[in-house]
């Protein structure tokens, strides 16, 4: 799963990754095509080339891979149940906020708020699965 993720997050850097000269239409973005819109203004650039994701899709790919790599220190906390599912649902809350207040142009958000807050809802997603995983397990063996 370390090595699928990484993976993820290698190929979502688009063609400016390998050489090319754009991501949408080379490979990379081809792969994203279906689950992101790909807006030029909404992603960062890798070595000059727009990224075949945007930046809240980069962002959650980069949180699954933290929040996989932070497992190991995350199975002490995750004793506690109950702050996970929290944690996830604080995710998702500040999303919500910040698409509405960026719909309702209270403010705008940029390239660098979508990817933390894309960072945050991966990771609380990554700890979430591996919480699920961890209470099934102790279910099967009991």
């Amino acid at each position: 799963m370390l090595l699928a993720l990484f993976g993820l997050v290698l190929v979502s850097l688009g063609g400016g990754l390998w050489g090319a000269e754009k991501s949408i239409g080379h490979w990379t973005g081809n792969l994203f095509r279906g689950v992101c819109h790909q807006m030029p203004d909404r992603s960062f650039m890798f070595n000059d080339v727009q990224m075949a994701v945007n930046s809240r899709c980069f962002g959650v790919f980069l949180g699954l891979l933290s929040g996989w790599i932070l497992i190991p220190a995350a199975i002490y906390l995750i004793k506690q149940k109950t702050w996970v599912l929290w944690f996830l649902f604080l995710a998702v809350i500040v999303q919500i906020i910040d698409y509405s207040g960026n719909l309702l142009q209270l403010w705008e958000n940029t390239n660098s708020s979508r990817a933390v807050l894309g960072w945050l809802f991966g990771l609380a997603a990554a700890l979430t699965l591996f919480d699920q995983f961890q209470t099934n397990n102790k279910t099967e063996s009991s």
